[in-house]
């Protein structure tokens, strides 16, 4: 007799209220102990199937729900939430919206407590997470006082602190490292020789590169099932790459008009998170900061815009720089989009113009919080390019995006600087490599390499992605 899968889908569909959007007539199985990849571009119905898989969908979220889904051999239907959450465990795209505590290991230990587990088993289950995921720096921390992919790490963690066989994971590495990417790869290869079950839905996914076993690709909300990562591999779709060094991307080579300095950091110290930084940031050039998690990257960009003041050393700029948030929901305040392009600066002409050119003309009297993410993400963008300002700060800006929102992202990014200095924060080597005419890596505490990025320095890259593994180790 098979083997019941753990999970089953048969003609699955689901349309939201008052809209066409949704997934349709999806029917896959996943069996115990594999790593199942779902992926495909923004907008594919990624995030709804993985609703349907934690029961969000419809114990929340309101909706036509049609086909069958099933859990261990028995009707979701039939499942209730304080069950199924016994058996799955969820990591959201956005960790934020997940966390009970404002103390990192409180958050840890939340989910033992409610399900009255014994102090000993929970003190166990804490140091066993502490060595899996190296929370060393993460442990007994007021958690907004952590990194976008710090809160990540501890999200993941939280995940297995009440041994649930199944893990869904939605974007994991969005916020991560190369080397906590390449980290968490290697533990779902292990959950998977324990017996768990991982499904991962993700942009990028060349932390997995030989640890999957079956593909869901979407798109427009139907499902094409590979059997195999290797069948998946030879279907021609362009997305992501498995082998990020191995990539024949262009490079930023457009040369730099005139070495006019935008801002200058000189001796600067913060807190203990950055020592004796120095650093000129130049008009008319991308220069892409890199580091692992927590290593200080977003401390020295709020330096830069004084929403933080540094202990010494000093800060010369041109004009205050314009900063485009990782979360835009901190940052977007105006009753429309038309209201949040003109608080930036009011020019009729200048907003009409980039709605148009970033496709935002259909939401210019829509409320901000009620964008998509990928188009509150396209309104920061049409901010950057009506701003007033000499250096434009954006902190990682292709999180969870597919290659076409990232390539698309990175050509309006190289346009900025026609106009402007740009500093990027990120964590995504393809983007890097499409938008960067310098690179600065931050170790440390401090600016350990600053150099051009050229197909002849373009292996210092690859090696600072390598420490950065190895920093993660």
């Amino acid at each position: 007799m098979a083997d019941t899968p753990v999970i089953k889908a048969e003609g699955l569909s689901f349309k939201y209220n008052e809209s066409e959007e949704g997934i349709f007539d999806i029917s896959f199985e996943v069996m115990k102990g594999e790593a199942v990849l779902i992926t495909g571009n923004s907008g594919c119905g990624k995030s709804t199937l993985l609703k349907c898989l934690n029961k969000l969908i419809p114990t929340i979220t309101e909706g036509e729900l049609q086909g069958k889904l099933y859990i261990n051999g028995e009707d979701y239907a039939k499942v209730k939430m304080y069950d199924l959450n016994k058996e799955v465990g969820s990591v959201f795209q956005n960790p934020r919206s997940q966390f009970f505590t404002e103390n990192s290991t409180a958050e840890l230990v939340f989910p033992m407590e409610n399900y009255g587990m014994s102090k000993e088993k929970m003190r166990q289950k804490l140091g066993a997470l502490k060595e899996e995921f190296g929370l060393l720096k993460v442990i007994g921390r007021d958690i907004f006082t952590l990194s976008s992919g710090e809160r990540q790490l501890l999200a993941l963690a939280s995940s297995l602190t009440m041994d649930q066989k199944i893990l869904i994971f939605d974007e994991p590495s969005a916020n991560l490292d190369y080397g906590n990417a390449t980290r968490l790869g290697i533990l779902i290869d292990k959950l998977k020789t324990q017996g768990y079950t991982i499904i991962v839905a993700d942009h990028r996914f060349y932390y997995l590169n030989g640890y999957i076993d079956k593909v869901l690709f979407m798109e427009q909300g139907r499902m094409i099932v590979f059997e195999s990562e290797d069948e998946f591999k030879k279907s021609g779709y362009d997305t992501r790459s498995f082998d990020l060094f191995s990539l024949g991307l262009p490079f930023n080579n457009a040369k730099v008009v005139g070495k006019d300095i935008v801002a200058e950091l000189n001796d600067i110290s913060y807190k203990g998170i950055i020592k004796d930084i120095n650093l000129k940031l130049y008009k008319h050039e991308v220069v892409g900061l890199v580091g692992s998690n927590g290593a200080g990257k977003t401390t020295l960009a709020k330096i830069l815009c004084e929403s933080n003041k540094p202990d010494s050393g000093k800060v010369i700029k041109s004009t205050l720089p314009f900063f485009i948030m990782q979360d835009p929901d901190y940052q977007l305040f105006g009753t429309s989009v038309d209201n949040e392009l003109s608080l930036v600066k009011n020019d009729q002409e200048k907003i009409a113009e980039c709605e148009e050119h970033l496709g935002l003309v259909p939401y210019r009297y829509k409320h901000p919080f009620d964008l998509s993410g990928g188009q509150k993400q396209r309104l920061q963008i049409a901010m950057a390019l009506i701003c007033d300002r000499d250096l434009i700060i954006f902190d990682e800006p292709t999180s969870g995006l597919d290659v076409y929102s990232m390539q698309r992202v990175s050509d309006e990014i190289v346009k900025l600087k026609e106009h402007a200095g740009v500093l990027v924060i990120s964590h995504d080597y393809e983007f890097l490599r499409h938008v960067a005419d310098r690179i600065i890596f931050l170790n440390e505490k401090t600016i350990t390499d600053d150099f051009e990025l050229t197909g002849e320095t373009v292996n210092r890259l690859n090696e600072i992605f390598n420490d950065m593994a190895s920093l993660s180790a």
